[in-house]
């Protein structure tokens, strides 16, 4: 009961409408002619998967894009309902659009300096706090969880987060070994990660009902197949993991981009 308590509270304040940035609009009193936003990142981390320096920074480097007028940053992460591991949004911030400059000739210039002041401010804010909860957020990662309940979090994300979102572009940069385990199934023999057969995981997905609709977001993720330092991941196996989120993402109304085992070559776009 507490359970699912934890998560309908949890999901509530997923689909109250939020941003993290205060409007310097509404702070000036003037009429924001475009409030849209044109494109939405969505950072979802596994709290599962750790990541190395380099992972890190590339993560960081790609956020940074999309802290520009116009465009809102999400992040999140997820595990499983335990040890107080649950799916949590950290940031959700949109820097707003500019005045064109037909419409500054229309405001008295003390406000006009106070609006541009402002501005400047509204983007050193969101990108301190969108790095602080980046940086809390992938440092927060245990491999020591006990359960990933990658699949079952994924469907909840995408409904509640990425479905309702208003952006005109949605694009989603997955951080995860990709490597489920839970009730559902599992990706791992004896520590390792095992040859997936994709057709019997695709069958056991439909099965549990867990089948995420994205919306048609642009998906690009990295980490995958990360399993230790010690762990021997031979071509044809991450081949099969590859071969299984495909399917999945193809099934889940989404556009998947690329896959990194675990980095990507190229950036998001």
């Amino acid at each position: 009961m507490k359970r699912l308590l934890l998560t309908l509270l949890t999901f509530t304040a997923l689909l109250a409408a939020r941003n993290d940035v205060p409007s310097c609009y509404k702070a000036l009193h003037i009429e924001n002619p475009d409030p849209g936003i044109e494109k939405e990142l969505f950072i979802l981390v596994d709290q599962t998967t750790q990541l190395d320096k380099n992972l890190m920074i590339y993560t960081y480097k790609n956020m940074m894009k999309f802290i520009r007028n116009g465009d809102a940053v999400t992040i999140a992460s997820f595990s499983s309902n335990s040890n107080g591991k649950y799916t949590d949004v950290s940031y959700s911030g949109a820097l707003e659009n500019l005045l064109p400059q037909s419409a500054k000739h229309e405001i008295a210039k003390k406000k006009l300096r106070k609006y541009q002041a402002c501005m400047n401010g509204q983007y050193k804010y969101a990108k301190k706090k969108a790095t602080r909860a980046l940086v809390a957020t992938l440092k927060g990662a245990n491999k020591k969880l006990p359960h990933s309940d990658i699949l079952k979090s994924l469907d909840d994300i995408a409904e509640h987060l990425i479905q309702n979102a208003k952006a005109k572009e949605k694009v989603v940069l997955l951080v995860s070994d990709m490597m489920e385990h839970s009730s559902i199934t599992s990706f791992y023999a004896k520590g390792s990660l095992k040859r997936i057969d994709t057709k019997k995981e695709m069958a056991k997905l439909k099965k549990s009902g867990y089948t995420a609709d994205f919306g048609g977001a642009e998906v690009y993720v990295i980490g995958a197949g990360m399993v230790g330092k010690k762990s021997y991941r031979d071509s044809k196996t991450l081949k099969a993991l590859t071969a299984f989120w495909e399917a999945y993402f193809r099934a889940s109304n989404a556009n998947l981009q690329a896959i990194g085992t675990p980095m990507l070559l190229e950036d998001i776009k």
